[in-house]
């Protein structure tokens, strides 16, 4: 069978806790419900109030890893490593991408919020955001 990934040494424990992380939700992933949404990693499926919404690739997998530590700020290097099979090789640019895709594809024409941008830290899953006064 073989190995599935390896980190280089010296490693930072964080680092190598992403991508056991990552290695993990290739095997058991279970469905993520919240309210409305439903997040299916093994079919990549995304449902809000019955309606598929359409989200692959990479942006469904940041959606997914942020979604499964929805109470935590995840750093663009956390969801480097646990996403992307060689971070190094990507810049941190495309994390941007990935959230705005998702914010695109589905925040905006659901009138939902999913993923709250917390300054110089990362990101955060929020949904389901209480309504604001209006």
């Amino acid at each position: 069978s073989g190995a599935d990934d390896y980190v280089k040494k010296p490693f930072e424990f964080d680092v190598l806790v992403a991508r056991v992380e990552a290695r993990l939700r290739f095997g058991g992933t279970s469905v993520i419900e919240i309210e409305e949404l439903i997040i299916d990693p093994d079919e990549e499926k995304i449902t809000y109030q019955g309606v598929e919404i359409e989200l692959k690739g990479k942006p469904f997998e940041v959606l997914t890893h942020l979604a499964r530590h929805r109470d935590q700020i995840v750093s663009k290097e956390q969801l480097l490593d646990a996403i992307w099979e060689e971070p190094e090789l990507v810049t941190p640019n495309v994390i941007e991408v990935a959230i705005n895709q998702i914010r695109q594809k589905m925040d905006k024409p659901l009138e939902i919020s999913t993923i709250e941008t917390v300054r110089r830290r990362g990101y955060r899953f929020c949904y389901p955001r209480p309504a604001a006064d209006s």
